[in-house]
């Protein structure tokens, strides 16, 4: 498995690295990290910790206007960085990779995720199996601050990802809509290409404890939770509106924000500021799931979600979700069957109307319930996803065979 992170620790890319592991490990694979920041020949002198932090550094005190100025003005360095970056780690991938064949061991495939810039360049006949939850352009349409970077800047980031995909045997991607950007952005061929829906990060203690439908709620108890690291992108302010919206409808409604959240959010009656929480923290974990096993909806109006690990969450909890049509949400929630699908151009007083119209109509929210649950058991889990992803490893060894 390629590592761009310390595959024993869950907090790095969102998790995923950290969770596949262990998925892939449920089903009998073995894994052999091949780490992409060091080689053996470099020990400790080009760590992975000094890299983050000079990044770190850079992204929080260069304004993105500087930036932006930086990546146009000088177009060629801009380019020339970040093409020798890629080289580097892939340099990296490609050492340790030939050490190991060269020490005897056997690797039948490679695999790993968000390993566009350690492909870039690599040699290998070994079948190599991409997971990915976005490409270039479905991060610049996620997150503004990366719309906002320069061309050259963007562009060559693109033709690390082109190179990256065509070396690959198969591209895994965790929805539809990023699935159909690497098709109609990269012209990557759809039958190298598969869709397999990721799993969770907080699961119940005990799953077999939770039942649907999940209690409805009512005018006299609305309990809604939004988890947002970035408050303005999932739009907590949106979200609170929202809240006050229903209070002023004579709905006993309560927004519990976990985040940093906003100033209308911490000053708002309708709300509850919970802060961050670290699932890595026991008590943390714990009030996470208290949050998801006790709140009716999970809100999440983004304005760009690449996929949607939060709503995979509460519907472990038998919760469904009302979300924003972007990005992988319309995946992860699909409109009036696990939860509601809002437009993205949809207004507080829409998601407001949304909300009450579950509370006045309970059978419609057990409805929904069930069936969040069902998908989350079914599809919306690591061990599904371990189990089709080995699947295609699998396919793709006997194939180069």
């Amino acid at each position: 498995m390629i590592a761009m992170t310390d595959l024993d620790d869950p907090n790095p890319i969102s998790g995923m690295p950290f969770y596949m592991a262990g998925a892939l490990r449920a089903q009998g694979i073995e894994i052999v990290p091949i780490h992409a920041w060091k080689t053996s020949a470099q020990g400790r002198a080009l760590t992975k910790r000094a890299q983050e932090r000079i990044i770190r550094i850079h992204r929080r005190r260069t304004p993105m206007w500087v930036k932006r100025a930086m990546d146009t003005i000088l177009a060629k360095s801009t380019r020339r960085a970040v093409l020798n970056r890629a080289s580097k780690i892939s340099g990296c991938v490609q050492t340790n990779l030939d050490t190991m064949l060269s020490q005897g061991q056997q690797l039948d495939a490679l695999f790993g995720c968000c390993i566009s810039t350690a492909l870039y360049g690599l040699e290998t006949n070994i079948p190599i199996i991409y997971f990915s939850d976005a490409t270039s352009p479905v991060l610049e349409m996620t997150y503004p601050v990366r719309a906002r970077r320069g061309l050259p800047y963007r562009r060559a980031l693109h033709d690390v990802e082109q190179a990256s995909l065509e070396i690959t045997s198969k591209a895994i991607f965790a929805a539809p809509a990023t699935q159909k950007s690497a098709i109609e952005d990269f012209g990557l061929d759809p039958k190298r290409t598969s869709v397999v829906a990721m799993g969770a990060h907080v699961y119940p203690p005990d799953p077999d404890l939770i039942h649907s439908p999940a209690s409805s709620p009512t005018r006299e108890d609305c309990k809604l939770l939004i988890v947002a690291a970035d408050p303005i992108r999932k739009r907590v302010n949106l979200a609170t509106h929202a809240a006050e919206i229903l209070r002023d409808r004579g709905i006993n409604a309560t927004l519990h924000v976990v985040g940093k959240g906003t100033k209308k959010s911490k000053n708002s009656p309708a709300v509850d500021s919970i802060g961050p929480l670290k699932l890595s923290d026991t008590a943390d974990r714990a009030r996470h799931m208290d949050l998801l096993a006790d709140c009716h909806l999970q809100m999440l109006p983004s304005l760009g979600e690449a996929y949607g690990i939060a709503p995979c969450e509460s519907a472990h909890f038998a919760r469904p979700s009302i979300v924003s049509r972007v990005g992988g949400l319309p995946f992860v929630v699909i409109d009036n069957e696990t939860g509601v699908v809002l437009d993205v151009n949809a207004d507080a007083i829409d998601w407001a109307d949304a909300i009450e119209t579950l509370i006045d109509d309970p059978d419609s929210y057990r409805l929904r319930s069930s069936k969040a649950l069902d998908r989350a058991q079914t599809e919306l889990n690591w061990t599904t996803w371990g189990q089709r992803v080995h699947s295609i490893i699998l396919e793709q060894i006997e194939r180069t065979s």
